[in-house]
């Protein structure tokens, strides 16, 4: 492994040094990216992801000025297979980590050489899957939702008007097996961000005219430094109007790992490979069913002895007001834009 020796004190430029002179991971020109998209009103859905220009569900009214984050959308053909969040349809991770090396080395931690650098620097879509050189670029910034029927967009008077909204991104904790300073980002000149718990970053906003509508567009690459043990983290954010207009989005979790296991048809013991110990499971149990069906019974089979002159006291509450708190904040958006941005074509 090499260690790379900052050449600077201060921890920003540090960090800076290391990224220079290994070298970031670069996009090629053809790959457009794929970002975290933010919006408002997250319990909005429409109606019918085969037709969402028609029809909405809105589970909460009252949320329509609150901010959320959400990955690429379920019509779009890098679609996140576990939209709103980055993760699979079973809830594991999907964002890919890969070692950052120099040359044939790993590069090392300064101060810290049993840690290496990692970078999210993956293609995917839909129906290519992983590494699919006509997928998008994941993972890359940030971008303003442009949804169906315009119910996730901030808000967009014409371009002579700017608005009031100044959208931030908070950075609030990483995973345990973390350290604090074990995550940061880099923006596209290559300026660190996001460096420690509490760090803001600001969200410049601007007239995209692929919208025709005022957003926001940056570019933000995710790097990690992991020992071998780290095999799977997270980052926890939040977005922010510094305006005023937009209320505190709830926490986004942000999971990444050095392995992915796609769930795949057939692979019965979750392994990511359809092989014989998915069979000798399968042979196991052939022949088993799980169906259930109710049984007629008589009515005087449920009389148990119970008093029925109406002459006892009955202390269970029947009311029926149960309490169901269930977080319906599932956030979607129909953001199929490839904004031109210089020489990138973003993948909203």
């Amino acid at each position: 492994m090499k260690t790379i020796h900052p050449l600077r004190p201060l921890r920003g430029l540090a960090l800076l040094t290391v990224i220079l002179l290994v070298g970031a991971p670069r996009v090629e020109a053809q790959h457009a990216f794929a970002h975290t998209h933010i919006g408002v009103n997250p319990t909005w859905r429409p109606a019918d992801w085969s037709h969402p220009g028609v029809g909405a569900v809105d589970l909460d009214p009252t949320d329509n000025d609150k901010l959320w984050f959400f990955a690429v959308p379920p019509v779009h053909f890098c679609a996140t297979p576990g939209w709103p969040n980055w993760e699979q349809t079973d809830g594991t991770a999907f964002l890919l980590l890969s070692p950052l090396m120099d040359g044939d080395e790993h590069v090392t931690k300064p101060g810290d050489p049993d840690k290496v650098l990692y970078a999210c620097n993956f293609t995917y879509s839909k129906a290519g899957g992983y590494d699919d050189p006509n997928g998008f670029q994941h993972l890359d910034g940030w971008h303003s939702a442009h949804g169906p029927q315009g119910a996730w967009n901030l808000e967009s008077i014409d371009q002579d008007t700017v608005p009031a909204w100044d959208i931030y991104v908070q950075r609030e904790r990483v995973s345990d097996n973390l350290d604090a300073d074990d995550f940061f980002t880099l923006l596209h000149d290559d300026t660190p961000a996001l460096e420690q718990d509490g760090d803001t970053y600001a969200l410049d906003k601007m007239w995209l005219n692929s919208k025709s509508a005022w957003g926001m567009h940056a570019h933000m690459g995710f790097y990690f430094w992991l020992d071998d043990e780290d095999e799977e983290v997270y980052i926890v954010l939040s977005a922010h109007d510094a305006g005023g207009m937009y209320q505190r989005s709830a926490d986004f979790v942000i999971r990444f790992a050095k392995t992915i296991i796609q769930p795949v048809p057939g692979d019965l013991n979750g392994d990511g490979i359809v092989d014989v110990h998915d069979l000798e499971i399968l042979v196991d149990h052939w022949g088993q069913s799980g169906v259930h069906h109710g049984v007629a019974g008589d009515p005087d089979d449920h009389d148990h002895g119970h008093d029925h002159d109406g002459d006892h006291d009955d202390d269970h509450d029947h009311d029926g007001d149960h309490d169901d708190d269930h977080d319906h904040d599932h956030d979607h958006d129909d953001d199929h834009d490839h904004e031109d941005d210089h020489d990138d074509h973003d993948g909203n």
